[in-house]
């Protein structure tokens, strides 16, 4: 993936409300400075968006107005953007890499893939590496965290230090991941998804959904509910 994180015009893929959710958030930081061009949907496109004044075009549209301009990625599904980097990639796209170092609630020395995506409100410590196409929009990025490519850190998470995230994940919002040690950092494997609010206190399998707290995978979880609710179904009688 080709990238930069100096720009001036861009265009967006993604044209609805986690985009739009996004967007707000960095033209703040932004303070005008940051022209969008327009906004790439595949689905529904050929009109101003009724917000934002922009045009919604179609990836095609985009190749014959716009190739020039780097590309920021918003979706919040690792796996469409994934999708969709490859295939702008494959057209020869420059991707946006929307990142906020000069903040004093930044490390300065923290790592960002080509096209990742952090929020400006993220506190991020020593020591982090976000890879490629990542979105960071929690809370908090402790020390020596590793965020595997297109991975998604949704809303309000906090990742304690030592932690290792793979590629493909889903943190939802308000997720917590808990402390690893700089032995054994707590690992989350590739494509793991982490529920809302799911407290995360051990390694997580590549693949796994967790939920709750402390997490666990979604069939215990099931397992569990199914047995408090014949119990206190017995109890009632």
């Amino acid at each position: 993936m080709k990238a930069t994180t100096e720009f001036d015009e861009i265009t967006v893929f993604g044209a609805r409300g986690h985009s739009l959710m996004i967007l707000r958030g960095l033209e703040e930081a932004w303070l005008g400075r940051v022209r969008i061009r327009a906004l790439i949907d595949d689905i529904e496109n050929g009109f101003l968006h009724p917000e934002l004044g922009i045009p919604v075009i179609s990836s095609a549209e985009r190749l014959q107005r716009y190739l020039d301009l780097p590309i920021l990625l918003t979706p919040g599904s690792p796996a469409l953007r994934a999708r969709m980097a490859a295939q702008f990639a494959d057209e020869g796209a420059i991707f946006a890499t929307a990142c906020h170092p000069g903040q004093i609630h930044v490390d300065p020395a923290a790592v960002y893939g080509a096209g990742s995506l952090c929020s400006p409100l993220t506190r991020i410590g020593p020591g982090v590496g976000i890879g490629a196409g990542a979105q960071v929009l929690g809370t908090v990025v402790g020390h020596d965290v590793l965020i595997g490519a297109f991975t998604t850190v949704g809303f309000g998470c906090m990742i304690s230090g030592h932690v290792t995230i793979g590629e493909g994940v889903t943190l939802a919002p308000n997720a917590v991941i808990a402390n690893g040690t700089r032995a054994r950092p707590l690992r989350i494997g590739d494509g793991a998804v982490i529920g809302v609010g799911a407290a995360v206190l051990r390694d997580v399998a590549p693949g796994a959904r967790m939920v709750g707290n402390p997490a666990m995978p979604m069939r215990d979880w099931i397992r569990l509910r199914r047995l408090i609710s014949g119990q206190s179904g017995q109890g009632s009688r």
